[in-house]
């Protein structure tokens, strides 16, 4: 019988904890798993000649049975500890010795069954012999597809081995590697696990190895990280981990399906304010491609596209001063985009979004002034997609702030009545109030008179139920007329 004195727990490791933030405990496949920890650093794509923190054993004390087949102990059937989980197992089930490397053992440990398959798989990947890291690879990318495997995965040191991987120049094995982190990446239990071993790290050198003719890896690679920049806590982390790089270099890839990943992947990643900056002062000149692919004749990559750049045009004035800037060194782009008339609505919306967004930035206005009318073209044909509607009337109302505008703009009153002030969605009716107020702050008679024609009904009730308005009003009125006076 081994002994288990001064060990206790269920497969927990060992009390010298290493300072990551991983979880004790996270669920997996329906199970409580215990994520492998690692020995000092943590992020092993920067330490890869990791060593694991020992699991602590369960006490002879506490079983009767095997862990595994469950035959019950007695005095020809000894207890055995696995070296790897610190279960209790009989002979049949703990008899494989190995070295493992992972826990800088120099002899061959009893490795139970269970753990048997992954250990293996996790003691080649520190080989320095090309064929068993390739076995490593494609076994414990296969592993992560399989539910019962995965936990072992997890607790055995799977991660660490396929982040460490990462850093071999083979073809085969990068296939490998970034297949089995976007499998891994779907469990968003291990996103803090597979973020602070290194993982973001890992595929982004990926990414930045990987010739055009590996379609399968790109998409692999830049889905895992698509998963990881959806998460709000790990946007910023991958920034910081290199992803805008990779990212911005498979957006113009020739095959569509990844540089498509790419572009969903900088959406996520450009949902995030904090981001805007980095993007936008990106070295790999990320402004201007975006800008080129809302030109594209492939609608899903304009509409994606335009959706980044809306992102970027609600942050800093700055932002949208150099959107507004590069978009004229560029040809016009966003003209183009708004008049492609596209099949999807989506595109549309994403570029008056986009539109309204640039327009509250008084700098730029003698630069929007022909997307400006083409907002108001499309605002005159009664668009019935709402969210197109509500960015139009948006967009026009921001542009009515400016008195410079209000000339071009007094022609679509007429429009905005009919379509947006009756409109029966509230944000409509409300940026088109402001519309009509900005025209008649600007130029009052005109605007009285294309109301009075049509329009001043419903403006007067529409300014009526705005809550708090017409006390604001009645309060500006006693402002310049009190309503208490001295004698005269």
């Amino acid at each position: 019988m081994e002994n288990g004195s001064g060990f206790a727990g269920q497969g927990r490791r060992s009390s010298r904890q290493s300072t990551s933030m991983v979880p004790e405990t996270v669920r997996v496949e329906g199970r409580d798993v215990h994520p492998a920890r690692v020995e000092s650093n943590y992020d092993v794509f920067r330490a890869p000649k990791f060593v694991l923190l020992k699991a602590r054993w369960v006490s002879d004390t506490e079983v009767n049975t095997c862990a595994a087949c469950g035959a019950k102990f007695n005095q020809l059937r000894r207890k055995h500890h696995c070296r790897l989980c610190g279960l209790v197992f009989c002979a049949k089930c703990c008899k494989e010795k190995m070295r493992l490397p992972q826990l800088a053992c120099e002899e061959a440990e009893r490795v139970c069954e269970l753990c048997r398959p992954v250990a293996e798989l996790v003691t080649k990947s520190r080989s320095s012999h090309l064929p068993f890291q390739l076995d490593s690879a494609k076994g414990l990318a296969q592993a992560t597809r399989n539910p019962a495997l995965v936990p072992k995965v997890v607790e055995l040191g799977g991660i660490q081995a396929l982040i460490t991987l990462s850093l071999i120049d083979s073809v085969h094995i990068r296939r490998h590697v970034t297949s089995g982190l976007h499998v891994l990446s779907t469990h968003q239990q291990l996103h803090t696990s597979l973020a602070e071993a290194g993982a973001i790290k890992a595929v982004c050198k990926v990414l930045t190895s990987v010739g055009h003719t590996e379609d399968d890896t790109l998409c692999d690679g830049i889905s895992a990280l698509m998963v990881f920049c959806k998460a709000p806590e790990l946007k910023m982390r991958a920034l910081d981990d290199g992803a805008l790089g990779p990212v911005l270099a498979v957006c113009t890839h020739p095959t569509p399906a990844p540089a498509l990943l790419a572009l969903m992947t900088l959406s996520h990643i450009a949902e995030n304010p904090a981001t805007h900056e980095a993007i936008v002062d990106s070295p790999k000149q990320a402004l201007p491609r975006i800008l080129a692919m809302t030109a594209t004749q492939d609608e899903q990559m304009q509409e994606v596209s335009l959706k980044i750049l809306a992102h970027l045009s609600n942050g800093a004035d700055k932002i949208r001063h150099r959107i507004v800037q590069d978009d004229f060194s560029s040809g016009r782009c966003l003209h183009k985009a708004l008049g492609s008339n596209p099949k999807s609505d989506q595109v549309l919306c994403n570029a008056a979004c986009l539109v309204a967004n640039l327009a509250v930035s008084g700098s730029d206005q003698g630069g929007l002034h022909d997307v400006m009318e083409l907002c108001g073209t499309l605002l005159t044909t009664g668009p019935s997609n709402t969210e197109l509607l509500a960015h139009l009337t948006r967009a026009l109302a921001n542009f009515a702030a400016f008195k410079q505008n209000t000339s071009r703009l007094i022609g679509n009153v007429q429009p905005v009545v009919s379509n947006c002030l009756r409109s029966g969605v509230s944000p409509v009716r409300t940026h088109a109030l402001r519309f009509l107020l900005s025209l008649l702050a600007h130029l009052p008679e005109q605007t009285a008179q294309a109301l009075t024609r049509d329009g001043a009904q419903e403006l007067l009730q529409g300014l009526g139920s705005v809550p708090g308005l017409l006390d604001v009003i009645k309060s500006s009125l006693v402002a310049q007329a009190p309503d208490r006076a001295k004698p005269m």
